[in-house]
């Protein structure tokens, strides 16, 4: 069997000694909960990299793909962790049509660039904006959607094909290259969300749509959250088209302000609405909006535009990946839940747990139910915060389970991350582990990182 040595000897031949790293500083940089590998690699082209993973299958080395490493916190601790292959180079775009508004570029290609060439053409990948910097396929394998999901989809909905590295040395190919594609099963769904444990993806498919000629949100204070939910739903059940409705706690809100312009006081709650399309059609839903949520005793309000829209995105996608600092000293828990029952579970969570330095402060999509949960550790001994994590953890878990909801760890310090069950109980877990012995027997590919330890 080839040793660390012998594999950073082969890889330094195969893309040369300036795409593999052994230094403290690179391990360091490509560490995941704080493990880190004992050789990273920077493949140049995706031919590279499926021999790479192929090495990696024949070898049994542990590989942990890497795109621009935006949300490498997410799943569990590394099994084992050999091998970090990093995909930043693989940034090519194989075919932009934009006549059929669709997209094919490899894994790395940042969700920015992908903008600026789309803008041009008056189209878009709604997936994030237009200064996101998550990869294409980073995006994918962690099933990312943009805060703009309730009108153009998610993740699942934009996909149309992906090319994939298999530690057997094969590359496969999914889906295909319209959006009208009935040949065959849709195995390109298995990789949305698998944090790359079945295959490593190459190149994505991507359903572009039309960039809006007008883009708006418009940002309302309530009172308190009964008032604030029954806008939202008065919102959903009048003849309007958001793009996004956001539900804020007041901390959140308050951290937004230079965003948001907005005096938010603690109990209250701030409806974020984005609308966009034509000018004349986003004027009448904003009017229409102020309407309703005036009906419902709304406060303050204002409505964002231009510039100051990627602030607010960016005041978002920052809460979302809490920085490495933070991540010592707080809980972040992804919830999902039917949109008709997230006040009951929002009205569950004003209730402060006992491991916790404050109360809860959470962000909530009223139009596809999920909610991030973020709680301040306390100090106490590690483990009392320990049991009364794991405590809190399986009683919400239940009350999700009997409302076919989920609820998975994203932020965690280490030590705690490592006690507990990241992802919950999916009755889906056999049929994962099937797959994963299919395409993955060995437990080469981000070994334990998934559902169920795979």
């Amino acid at each position: 069997m080839m040793t660390f040595e012998g594999l950073r000897r082969h890889l330094a031949g195969f893309v040369g000694s300036d795409n593999v790293w052994t230094d403290d500083v690179r391990l360091a940089a490509h560490a995941v909960h704080g493990r880190q590998p004992r050789v990273v690699v920077q493949p140049e082209t995706t031919a590279q990299a499926a021999e790479i993973v192929a090495l990696a299958g024949r070898e049994r080395f542990a590989l942990v793909p890497w795109g621009q490493g935006t949300q490498m916190y997410l799943g569990q601790t590394p099994a084992r962790y050999d091998l970090a292959l990093s995909l930043a180079k693989l940034t090519r775009v194989v075919d932009y049509d934009h006549a059929n508004l669709t997209l094919i570029a490899e894994a790395g290609l940042p969700l920015r660039e992908v903008y600026e060439l789309t803008v041009p053409q008056r189209q878009f990948l709604p997936l994030g904006h237009a200064r996101t910097t998550a990869s294409l396929g980073g995006l994918l394998v962690t099933n990312t959607s943009g805060v703009k999901r309730l009108r153009y989809g998610g993740v699942r909905d934009l996909v149309l094909g992906v090319r994939v590295a298999l530690p057997d040395g094969a590359v496969a190919h999914f889906g295909g290259r319209v959006v009208k594609n009935v040949a065959g099963y849709d195995m390109n769904k298995l990789f949305i969300g698998s944090l790359g444990a079945f295959g490593v993806v190459l190149e994505a498919t991507y359903r572009l749509a039309a960039l809006p000629e007008d883009d708006r949100v418009y940002a309302v204070v309530f009172p308190s959250l009964a008032q604030a939910m029954a806008a939202a739903a008065a919102v959903r059940a009048a003849a309007l088209l958001p793009s996004a409705l956001l539900l804020l706690h007041a901390d959140v809100a308050t951290a937004w302000t230079a965003a948001l312009r907005l005096t938010v006081h603690p109990s209250q709650v701030v409806l974020l609405l984005n609308c966009d399309g034509l000018c004349e059609t986003v004027e009448r839903q904003i009017r229409e909006a102020r309407t309703l949520c005036q009906d419902h005793g709304s406060l303050e309000d204002t409505t964002l535009a231009g510039a100051t829209l990627p602030t607010l995105w960016e005041s978002q996608e920052a809460w979302y990946h809490v920085s490495p600092a933070l991540t010592q000293s707080l809980l972040q828990v992804r919830l999902g839940v039917l949109p008709g029952l997230l006040e009951e579970i929002l009205a569950h969570l004003t209730q402060a747990p006992a491991f916790g330095q404050q109360g809860i402060s959470w962000l909530a999509d009223a139009g596809t139910g999920q909610v991030w949960v973020r709680v301040s550790l306390a100090t106490s001994p590690e483990e009392d915060v320990q049991q009364a994590v794991h405590n809190w953890l399986h009683t919400l878990r239940e009350q999700l389970r009997s409302q076919h909801g989920y609820a998975v760890i994203e932020h965690a310090p280490a030590p705690l991350r490592q006690q507990l069950d990241v992802w919950g109980t999916s009755s889906g877990a056999p049929l994962l582990a099937l797959y994963k012995q299919r395409f993955d027997p060995y437990a080469v590919l981000n070994p334990g990182r998934y559902v169920g330890g795979l």
